[in-house]
């Protein structure tokens, strides 16, 4: 752990959000430029990401490269822990979501006749990996998912005495459904099944506690919600997945005493044993100030926000004619939105919407807004006038 990191751990945990969503604009340029509603595809940068990464950039063309980098991304590794209510020893930093359930796919010793068990309608990212265990005798079960999700208790009748993994995203790319994990993280934890979550669409809009739902991996990419670099990301990989997902992609840092150069590959303790080469500082460091500012906002507050403003848009949508496909019930609701008109063509409202400079996407048999904590409510009313003309 770095210097510092604990007092920063405390100063968190403590924080009320004393700022504003024009404070929060002052950190996003481009949001002079569009209004933009796309952050469950890929969303902005801020200053301080910027800064980060220009500071890394500086140094080395000057200096070369810092060894004390390497304290400054266990920080961000301690923020990433705080961030999801993980531990410190638990996170590891990877590219992106496909790393991250990739190394969970590759890493278990999987039998002939072993099973992973997910909803129909999973992102390709939790899919895939699960698919490609197919020349190992790993079936991939589907779970019915016609509303746009899966019942969890479906889900958990899914599953067996030969059940490994269940996979399952904890908001819907497709939909905005926000799952209620809990009752399968406890049937997974009385089967003996790792709870697997993709929390892409989640972390940096929701707040998300691994421990609560008791997730025993949690895969995150940086450049949706979380406003960071695109290749960046981390996993939340518990003590209990940890003994059972050998490292599939090893390198000279897969050891406790890298610089030893002892040629004895003996794992280290923690999740960062699956980080096996050379570091990307300016991503992870980029990272870390994407998280730092979503943590000085605070995850309940940016929350609040993001449910206000998608719960607007919501209400609008409908008393102008709208259909809402997205459960805006309260428990399941996101800061997805998904709407179509009856009448008129979503193909044509959605090249109307980009031509007025509104970034929004197609999905779901529907047009999709994904709005950030720093969107303004005139942005809201503005993009609903011009559905409206």
């Amino acid at each position: 752990m770095g210097p510092g990191v604990g007092s920063r751990l405390r100063d968190y945990g403590q924080s009320m959000c004393p700022l504003t969503v024009a404070d929060a604009r002052k950190r996003f340029p481009s949001a002079s430029q569009s209004i933009f509603f796309d952050h469950a595809s890929v969303g902005p940068i801020s200053t301080g990401v910027v800064a980060a990464m220009d500071e890394v950039a500086q140094t080395h063309l000057i200096h070369g490269f810092q060894p004390s980098w390497r304290d400054d991304m266990e920080v961000v590794r301690a923020d990433a822990a705080v961030l999801v209510g993980s531990k410190t020893e638990n996170i590891a930093f990877t590219q992106n979501t496909s790393f991250g359930l990739s190394l969970v796919a590759n890493g278990l010793d999987w039998q002939s006749g072993d099973n992973v068990v997910l909803p129909a309608t999973e992102f390709p990212s939790n899919y895939y990996p699960w698919m490609n265990l197919q020349n190992k005798g790993v079936e991939t079960r589907l779970v019915d998912a016609a509303a746009g999700h899966a019942r969890i208790e479906d889900v958990i009748a899914a599953m067996d005495a030969r059940t490994r993994v269940v996979a399952i995203s904890a908001v819907q790319y497709s939909t905005g459904f926000r799952y209620d994990l809990r009752p399968l993280g406890e049937a997974c934890q009385s089967r003996d099944a790792l709870l697997v979550v993709d929390g892409t669409q989640c972390v940096g809009a929701l707040t998300f506690d691994v421990s609560e739902c008791h997730a025993d991996v949690l895969a995150v990419s940086c450049h949706k919600w979380l406003l960071g670099p695109p290749g960046n990301g981390f996993i939340h990989i518990n003590p209990r997945a940890r003994e059972r997902v050998r490292p599939s992609v090893v390198g000279w840092l897969t050891v406790p005493e890298p610089f030893a150069f002892d040629y004895r590959l003996q794992f280290p303790q923690g999740a960062d044993r699956y980080e096996p080469g050379t570091e990307n500082v300016s991503g992870t460091l980029g990272m870390g100030a994407a998280i730092r500012l979503m943590l000085e906002f605070t995850p309940q507050w940016v929350e609040e926000r993001v449910l206000a403003v998608t719960d607007a848009m919501a209400e609008r949508l409908r008393s102008n004619g709208f259909d809402i496909m997205s459960d805006r019930t309260s428990r399941a609701r996101s800061g997805i939105l998904i709407f179509r008109h009856p009448a008129r063509p979503t193909e044509e409202l959605f090249e109307t919407l980009i031509q007025a400079g509104v970034r929004c996407a197609l999905r779901g048999g529907g047009i999709r807004f994904s709005p950030h904590f720093y969107n303004s409510d005139d942005e809201v009313r503005t993009a609903l006038d011009v559905l409206n003309e």
